[in-house]
């Protein structure tokens, strides 16, 4: 977090970090809404993978899912929460991959086409999916995991603006159950172990 506010604020001054200190504080930890989800069914959805294929989740019952919402241009926490749920899927041996399905969902459908997603989802693992879909289709999937983001100019970037956007980690189980919530800060154990759960 402070890492993201460093990068977006430099450009802005104090005012700015300040403002953006109490925005992601206020999120920080996972709003009632989100635990709300914990112990009850995951909303369905339908999107589009990095091939171009259609994506429903309710597909993938009896297998368990990892769900993380964030952008391809994102600096720090996406690349963070990605490289921890694979470190974790390594750890978990071989038969991870076939267990449980690691999805990426754009907060960003504006820049992130499938072909970006495959791109930098391939980074992380190849087994991962990267989902986009019209702004349309988008909104209701935002609205029922209750994902936050606000986009913030970036004076100076190729890439244009950058987003601060919340950071909670979707486990669901092979049931299609919310099993737990996690923060991209969690440490790499305790995303394991819980991943480890959802095997079971």
């Amino acid at each position: 977090m402070a890492a993201i506010i460093s990068a977006v604020a430099r450009p802005f001054g104090m005012t700015v970090v300040l403002l953006l200190a109490v925005a992601f504080g206020a999120r920080a930890s996972a709003p009632a809404g989100v635990r709300d989800l914990v112990g009850k069914p995951a909303p369905n959805f339908q999107l589009v993978d990095q091939s171009g294929k259609k994506f429903t989740l309710s597909a993938l019952h009896g297998r368990a899912v990892v769900l993380f919402f964030g952008y391809t241009h994102c600096p720090d926490i996406c690349p963070t929460a990605l490289a921890t749920i694979a470190a974790a899927m390594r750890r978990l041996g071989p038969q991870a991959p076939g267990r449980i399905q690691v999805a990426f969902v754009t907060d960003d459908p504006a820049r992130d086409s499938p072909q970006a997603l495959g791109k930098f989802t391939a980074l992380f693992d190849p087994s991962f999916l990267g989902l986009s879909g019209s702004a349309t289709q988008m909104s209701p999937v935002y609205k029922a995991y209750h994902v936050w983001f606000q986009r913030l100019p970036n004076p100076g970037s190729a890439a244009g603006y950058l987003l601060a956007h919340s950071s909670i980690i979707y486990m669901i189980d092979r049931n299609g159950t919310v099993r737990f919530i996690h923060d991209w800060r969690d440490a790499l154990p305790d995303i394991q172990r819980d991943m480890k759960e959802l095997m079971i």
